[in-house]
């Protein structure tokens, strides 16, 4: 240490020789002049300790003890005790006379003297020119310093230039980051969209696939029932003299075969529906494959990332542990260098002042130099760490491109799913056309054959009955032998279409058989799927748990690596956050394991469905077998019609005279007609019955779907509720088992005293723990004192070079050199920043291109979706337009029927008296009107269900046709000439 008396000028020592001439100070002490003879020998310079003894607090020394340092007196090195005894022998030594000494003008000393001035001129001449020399290197290193100072300042502006730009592009990569995570962010709910939008797509065309399934199979069920009402009607041309036994016995069988055939209807409607589906069940187990190994990569992505922060970590605990090394290094050596520049300064005080500023300065500058060098491995892995973050932002793009290529893909699939229904709602168009046109054309068919009945009928009542006799007798009588042979033919063909039909039931069977082994081919090749299905969920479940204790171990080493350190930063917190995607991703595993249980449970009930469907077809087989039965016993039947056509014969001789017989036969073919008509009319109520009970069990099976999401989505409520439950349960367990455990510790006989052994140990481990430490950094101090030192030895030698070579414009030019390589890696940085900027604005209108191209398919499929229930509304329409049009023909028909079994009695038969028959009329009328004004109030108040309303309405609104005769209180009733009604019209009436 320094104070204001150790900067003080040393004292001078009396002189040895008082007799000398030269002058005196104010202390009586003799100040020698240059030519004085004692002026070399005079003046003795001791080297002082560097410790200040100066302060009056220091206590003092003993008599064995050194004033000046403290150390013992015979291992002092400061020569305190030999320079007072010195200076004590000196002020009291006796001084005597001064020996005969020459004049400096004594011829003998001329020479000497003159020898003495050529020596002391040289030396003057030397020191001049030391001092020249010394002048122009000061001169020289001022300039250069000057230049340094210049090149630091410039440099110094640079590096500032620099980090502000490096400030800058840091904000905006944290803005381009955030914006990008922003844009991540917006394309999963997009895509989230897209995904739900599909999802409604597929569920949409999965029910216009079946609507168009239903609208086939109700296609050929007409066809079908056309064909049959075609067979009835050939039938009942040929069957006319039939008997009521086997009209009985063929009315079951076309019962049987109706059943047969509604069997055969349904369960080809639930093989489509099993179908669609298993074609449904294997889109979504395709789309949760999908799922499991997006899982899987982000799981992986996820642990690399892990191990990255890990590496990073390390190093950089590496890192500042070094950094701090260098700084204590830096102290020492900063110490080291003040030693030396204190004792420089206590021996060349006088000569090397300048020197000292310049050290000064050298020091600053080397501070400065290690500022740079600092800043210089700050900027290197600012650097790095900006290559790194770009090569992931690389990655990230390239993930980003791959998944732009994928919903291309996507949207590309669904235009062509788009012109797939484009195309088939075309063709529904056109078979809906169709359908109507021919509805038109039948109606119309309907009505002029309704007509043409009518007036027959009026021609028939106008004819006179004598006429009529007549001619039909001449008729009878000319077509007898005509009418003879076609009886006979009409066995015969009767009995040949009776070997068709067991031909045909035959062939039946065996395309049934056929049919039900295909069934079951396509029940095994299902039945494999599902196992295939299972082992690759068995592999994937594999997969999961393997990854799931791999995460667990990689937890277990975070955990014991934050117990290690116990600090957090940056990294801990992006690993809490890791942490925290990995739980998210448990429990979305979770969800996906409920929804896979959830279709184990549908696979079950389709199993169950299968064995349902196997008993059906066992239930068919019989069915067919029981079909065989009765062919055989139709056979059986044929062999005695053969056995009674001899009869029949006998009795067709008996039939030539019997006219009202013919007439009879004939009502009796038009009430079989007409029975054939009402039972087409109850075949089209039972198959619109049997579609309105499937259309009902469709809503049923929906509202059963959603109940069981509702389900669903509260049992997993109900499992997450379970489990933190259980949890908070545990870790009360854990605690309360903890707390029994420290009470009995505490209450044995030991128990502090153990607690106190135990903190002994632990101090005693962590003392070890420190100790050993202490030695790894004092072996660092001493490997780095041993590295100053050869650096210290290494930096002279250079000096050294450089002070022989002139290395200074060496050391200036690779500092310049550095200095240019520095600033090419920051031009580099410049613009790959650039190029990375330039990438992100690409992502950004990549990303805006897929937004409009989002919104773009958004308004396509709601236009799809409106189409779509466009057509169902339509379809509805056409099926309440279809059952009105059905219950308008049933009534007419029973009208029909009613107006014939009228004409063919040729009287009306009333049961009732009029007054009672009056008010049930207009009592069913009245409340026919009240239910018609409660479905329109219903219509009203329940919207949702105005489909069924308006068909409950338009079977309501049905009404007899307009030129049906009305019951009324004025019209009358004759009972007389009953006999020759059939020979006046209907509206003529002899009553007044």
């Amino acid at each position: 240490m320094e104070c204001d008396k150790c900067m003080k000028e040393p004292e001078q020592a009396p002189p040895v020789l008082p007799s000398c001439v030269c002058p005196r100070d104010d202390h009586d002490i003799v100040v020698h002049e240059e030519h004085c003879l004692q002026y070399r020998n005079e003046q003795m310079v001791y080297r002082e300790s560097p410790v200040c003894e100066c302060y009056d607090t220091v206590p003092p020394a003993t008599e064995e003890e050194c004033a000046c340092c403290r150390c013992p007196v015979d291992q002092c090195r400061c020569n305190r005790a030999g320079r007072e005894a010195f200076d004590e022998w000196r002020s009291k030594r006796v001084m005597g006379a001064m020996p005969a000494v020459l004049e400096a003008t004594h011829p003998l000393m001329q020479k000497f003297q003159e020898t003495l001035k050529r020596f002391l001129e040289k030396e003057n001449q030397i020191a001049a020119d030391e001092i020249q020399r010394l002048k122009d290197e000061l001169k020289q290193s001022k300039d250069a310093y000057d230049k340094d100072l210049e090149t630091i300042y410039r440099d110094d502006h640079d590096t500032n230039a620099q980090r502000a730009l490096i400030e800058e592009y840091e904000q905006t990569l944290a803005a381009k980051r955030a914006e990008r995570l922003a844009s991540e962010e917006r394309v999963r709910v997009s895509t989230e969209k897209y995904k739900q939008a599909r999802q409604k797509l597929d569920s949409n065309a999965v029910q216009e696939r079946e609507a168009t399934e239903e609208l086939e199979a109700l296609t050929t069920l007409c066809r079908q029932l056309e064909a049959w009402r075609d067979e009835t009607e050939s039938d009942l041309t040929v069957n006319q003299r039939m008997s009521e036994k086997m009209k009985t016995e063929k009315k079951a069988l076309a019962d049987e075969k109706r059943q047969l055939d509604m069997i055969i209807y349904n369960l080809s409607n639930e093989v489509w529906k099993l179908e669609s589906k298993l074609e449904l069940f294997q889109k979504q187990m395709e789309i949760k494959n999908a799922e499991m190994e997006q899982v899987n990569d982000k799981v992986t992505a996820y642990a690399a990332e892990l191990e990255d922060l890990e590496l990073d970590k390390r190093r950089l605990v590496s890192l500042w542990n070094s950094v701090l090394v260098n700084i204590q290094q830096r102290d020492r050596v900063y110490d080291s260098v003040r030693d030396d520049y204190k004792s420089l300064q206590e021996n060349y005080r006088t000569l090397l002042n300048n020197l000292e500023i310049s050290k000064k300065v050298a020091i600053e500058e080397m501070n400065r130099s290690k500022e740079i060098a600092m800043n210089k491995d700050k900027i290197n892995y600012d650097i790095a760490s900006a290559s790194k973050y770009l090569e992931f932002e690389e990655v990230r793009r390239d993930a980003l491109q791959t998944q732009i290529a994928d919903i291309t893909e996507s949207i590309e699939m669904t235009e062509r799913d788009q012109e797939l229904v484009k195309s088939e709602n075309q063709t529904m168009k056109n078979i809906l056309r169709t359908t109507e046109k021919d509805l038109q054309h039948k109606t119309e068919l309907k009505l002029k054959l309704e007509n043409e009945i009518l007036s027959n009928l009026q021609e028939c009542l106008l004819n006179d009955k004598a006429v009529e006799a007549m001619a039909n007798g001449i008729k009878k009588m000319r077509e007898m032998s005509r009418k003879q042979e076609m009886t006979l033919t009409g066995m015969e063909n009767q009995h040949a279409k009776i070997v068709l039909d067991i031909e045909m039931h035959r062939s039946r069977q065996a395309h049934n058989k056929r049919v039900l082994e295909e069934c079951m081919n396509k029940v095994a090749a299902r039945e494999k799927e599902i196992e295939l299905l299972q082992e690759k969920y068995d592999r994937k479940t594999l997969l999961l748990t393997r990854k799931q204790r791999e995460l667990d171990i990689m937890m277990k080493k975070y955990i014991a690596l934050k117990e290690v350190f116990d600090m957090k930063s940056p990294q801990e917190r992006r690993i809490q956050e890791l942490e925290q995607q990995i739980r998210e991703l448990r429990e979305r595993t979770e969800r996906a394991q409920h929804d896979w249980l959830r279709l184990q449970g549908h696979v079950v009930k389709l199993a169950a469905h299968h064995h349902k469907i196997l008993a059906d077809m066992n239930l068919i087989n019989k069915q067919i077998q029981i079909c065989d039965e009765k062919t055989m016993r139709i056979q059986a039947e044929c062999e005695r019609i053969a056995g009674e056509r001899a009869a029949v014969e006998r009795s067709l001789r008996m039939l030539r005279g019997r006219l009202e017989v013919a007439e009879r036969t004939r009502k009796d073919a038009t009430e079989r007609n007409e029975d054939a008509q009402r039972a087409h009319a109850a075949l089209t109520h039972e198959y619109t019955a049997n579609l309105k009970d499937a259309e009902s069990e469709i809503i049923e099976l929906e509202e059963d779907i959603e109940a069981l999401e509702k389900e669903k989505i509260n049992l997993t409520q109900d499992l997450d509720r379970v489990q933190r439950e259980a949890l908070i349960w545990q870790r009360k367990g854990i605690l309360a088992v903890e707390l029994k455990r420290n009470i009995q510790s505490s209450k044995a006989a030991e128990g502090e005293i153990g607690q106190m052994k135990t903190e002994i140990h632990r101090m005693e481990v962590r003392r070890d723990q420190l100790r050993r430490t202490g030695e790894k950094l004092s072996e660092d101090l001493a490997l780095y004192v041993t590295r100053r030192e050869t650096a210290a030895d290494k930096g002279r030698a250079a000096a050294a070079l450089e002070k022989a070579h002139g290395g200074t414009q060496q050391s200036r030019s690779a500092h310049y050199h550095k200095l240019r390589l520095a600033r090419a890696d920051a031009t580099r940085l410049n613009k790959e920043l650039k190029e990375a900027q330039a990438n992100m604005e690409y992502l950004e209108n990549e990303l805006c291109r897929l937004r409009r191209e989002t919104v773009d398919t958004a308004a396509l499929n709601s236009q799809l979706e409106e189409h779509v229930a466009a057509l169902l509304r339509d379809c509805r329409d056409t099926e309440r337009q279809k059952q009105w049009l059905l219950e308008r023909v049933v009534r007419s028909q029973r009208l029909g029927s009613e107006l014939a079994t009228a004409v063919k009695r040729q009287i009306l038969r009333v049961k009732k008296p009029k007054a009672a028959v009056i008010a049930e009329y207009t009592q069913a009328k009245a409340l026919n009107e009240s239910l018609k004004n409660i479905v329109a109030t219903l219509s009203k108040e329940y919207p949702h269900l105005s489909d069924k309303l308006e068909t409950i309405s338009n079977t309501l609104d049905i009404y007899s046709p307009t030129q049906s005769p009305r019951l009324s209180e004025d019209q009358c009733y004759c009972p007389k000439d009953l006999e020759n009604v059939a020979e006046k019209p209907l509206d003529s009436c002899p009553c007044p």
